[in-house]
């Protein structure tokens, strides 16, 4: 099977984390930062190859990256870079996401505005690609209620050229305490989707329940832990919710064993509306179709199973659909029982 040539949707990729090795390499020379510029001691030292203690070890290993995302001259080239990686991908439909206060912690000469209009205009030289992009802004969950607050009306002012929130990155604090910054952002025509039943907690459906019923999640990022309880299953099939699932990613993070003993078959054969999508290629140094080739191998995914699950990802874009539809080959059918929102 050729990974490459299947139409493609991507609906969780960190632009952050979507990076060339050689890109990083360079600009870390230039910041006079001590990073390899051999390949392969650049892989064991700045990526995420091998599975950490757990989700938030691995989180650490974004502090690195961060320091290069230093200039709106890098922050325009490296958005562009990741757009080509979309399209050699073989990606009709992307959604990249990106955290405003990530990029500019300790970086006084970075505006949310000056990032993000960076960004647009590094989506803007990728306008010629046969390809539908649209952003997300995610707001971490490690901010306080007052500097998420910020992010949020920050995302809201520029809710033209976003697409949705992420909620992301360890909580910090009770879900429902973000409810009314997110009504202001449903009433801004945002839409959101939270990360949320990642790892393998106890409370991991309840996260993916407050998700749902308390910010009226359309969509949740990996949410696999859901696979042990039948009443968050319902939830999500009742409210249309599709799982953003990224079996490497969970891997990496400890939030599974094996990619192999990964439940994403379990969930499509539940009824879950299930996604496929690299999380942080760059970071893990893989590609949207190396999760293509473990999902083969490993879990008998045939070319309808990858079609399906791609269709599925085409109907629950937050990409208005008249601009998604000119990039998809194929009618794309909107779920027949809406999201119910916030």
């Amino acid at each position: 099977m050729n990974y490459r040539e299947i139409p493609k949707v991507e609906l969780h990729c960190h632009l952050e984390a979507c990076f060339r090795p050689a890109t990083v390499m360079e600009v870390g020379r230039t910041l006079g930062l001590d990073v390899p510029q051999d390949l392969e001691r650049f892989q064991n030292e700045w990526l995420l190859s091998k599975p950490l203690e757990n989700l938030e070890v691995a989180l650490q290993r974004f502090v690195d990256i961060q320091r290069i995302w230093c200039s709106e001259a890098v922050i325009e080239r490296m958005t562009f870079e990741a757009c080509e990686y979309a399209v050699e991908q073989g990606i009709r439909i992307m959604e990249f996401r990106y955290a405003p206060d990530f990029i500019a912690k300790n970086k006084r000469h970075l505006s949310f505005q000056r990032i993000h209009e960076a960004v647009l205009r590094g989506l803007n030289r990728a306008s010629g690609f046969d390809i539908a992009i649209g952003l997300i802004g995610i707001v971490q969950k490690t901010l306080s209620l007052a500097e998420a607050e910020r992010t949020i009306n920050f995302i809201i002012d520029n809710a033209e050229t976003f697409i949705a929130l992420d909620f992301a990155d360890k909580d910090t604090h009770e879900l429902a305490s973000y409810a009314p910054m997110v009504e202001k952002a449903h009433d801004a025509g945002l839409h959101v989707t939270v990360h949320a039943g990642e790892e393998p907690l106890p409370t991991a459906p309840a996260e993916v329940r407050s998700a749902i019923e308390m910010l009226g999640a359309e969509r949740i990022g990996h949410g696999i832990h859901i696979i042990n309880d039948q009443s968050v299953m319902e939830l999500t099939r009742e409210r249309g919710v599709a799982l953003e699932v990224c079996p490497t990613s969970n891997w990496l993070t400890s939030s599974v064993p094996s990619t192999r003993e990964h439940p994403i078959r379990r969930l499509i054969d539940a009824g879950v509306a299930v996604t496929i999508n690299s999380d942080d290629p760059g970071l893990f140094g893989i590609d949207l179709c190396h999760e293509y080739g473990i999902l083969h191998r490993e879990h008998g995914f045939s070319s309808s199973d990858f079609e399906r699950c791609n269709d599925i990802a085409a109907a629950r874009s937050f990409i208005p659909l008249a601009t998604r539809q000119k990039a998809w080959p194929r009618r794309i059918e909107l779920p027949v029982s809406p999201v119910i929102g916030f």
